[in-house]
């Protein structure tokens, strides 16, 4: 028997191999997760047309070096071992070939991948992610962010408002009496969250997800001085649900003026927020700055959603 047991990924990699093109690869696949089923040394014989002897080496070369044995002419530690131009030369071309039924990621590797095929593959494994990072880059992929700016977004004016409102809130951040808050909604829906991944140099990625309906709508506040985020669900982004929440943050922070500072949304400066603020009742502490268009990337808020995301994404 196999001396340890095969996990779901090894099974896994070993039912990919056990379609492979190069018989002997094929064979050992095959051997090892019906011997790790307990079935006979005498009824592998037969089935692989292999003497006892034979399976009883790959058995035994597979509980020494795992994967690694499948192919021929790895021995040794493959734990310091490197790979040769011949092997990188042939991960280049595997990386750079089209996804097929075999789960070639292509447009989607990233190191966790490499270092699986390349462990079962080759039976290399590298100390450090930057070997890896290295392979990745040789073959002509690089790590992208998704442009996020609008075009019509105005650097200069941004700039201008921006150091306008930096020095309007300066005194409020130095007044115990006041509460600065950066705000914004976002969304978290039911579906593949991938923030980057390793991409093919000049060419466009398109990725494919499963989209679900279900998703869950928030309006956080981060405080400009404690560094605190209070977050709150809502149905949407709207008036009702904005004046509702805002109430809150209010009733939360009494005795205190509220400074909110936002983006320009619909529902940030509308007829039914605007008459709610005129009352002069839950919310007549409340004063509202409004960052200026297209610069999400200014709201402090907006690094805590990216975070927040980041931490959740790539996780398939």
């Amino acid at each position: 028997m196999i001396k340890t047991a095969l996990s779901q990924i090894e099974i896994s990699i070993l039912q990919n191999y056990a379609g492979s093109p190069i018989e002997l690869i094929r064979l050992k696949a095959m051997a090892i997760m019906a011997r790790n089923r307990q079935v006979s040394l005498g009824v592998l014989s037969e089935m692989f047309n292999r003497s006892e002897r034979v399976i009883t080496r790959w058995i035994g070369d597979y509980s020494r070096r795992r994967l690694s044995s499948i192919f021929s002419g790895k021995v040794g530690n493959e734990h310091a071992s490197k790979l040769t131009k011949e092997q990188k030369r042939e991960i280049r071309e595997v990386i750079g070939e089209p996804p097929n039924e075999k789960g070639i990621p292509k447009e989607f590797w990233d190191v966790p991948k490499l270092k699986n095929y390349v462990q079962a593959r080759f039976g290399v494994i590298y100390e450090s992610d930057v070997s890896y990072h290295f392979l990745l880059r040789f073959s002509g992929l690089t790590i992208k962010y998704p442009d996020k700016l609008s075009p019509r977004r105005n650097d200069k004016l941004i700039v201008k408002r921006i150091k306008a409102i930096r020095k309007e809130i300066k005194p409020l951040l130095k007044d115990p009496n006041w509460v600065v808050l950066a705000s914004d909604e976002t969304r978290l829906q039911l579906e593949a969250e991938i923030r980057r991944a390793w991409l093919v140099k000049g060419y466009r990625t398109i990725i494919k997800t499963q989209r679900s309906n279900e998703h869950q709508n928030y309006l956080g506040f981060l405080d400009q001085k404690s560094g605190e985020c209070e977050v709150y669900p809502i149905k949407r982004g709207n008036q009702t649900e904005t004046i509702r929440v805002l109430k809150q943050v209010m009733k939360k922070n009494p005795g205190k003026k509220v400074c909110v500072i936002w983006d320009n949304a619909t529902w940030h400066n509308g007829k039914i927020l605007r008459r709610e603020l005129a009352k002069q009742k839950q919310l007549k502490d409340l004063y509202l700055i409004h960052f200026p268009p297209y610069a999400p990337d200014h709201n402090p808020i907006e690094h805590v959603w990216e975070d927040a995301k980041g931490a959740i994404s790539n996780r398939g």
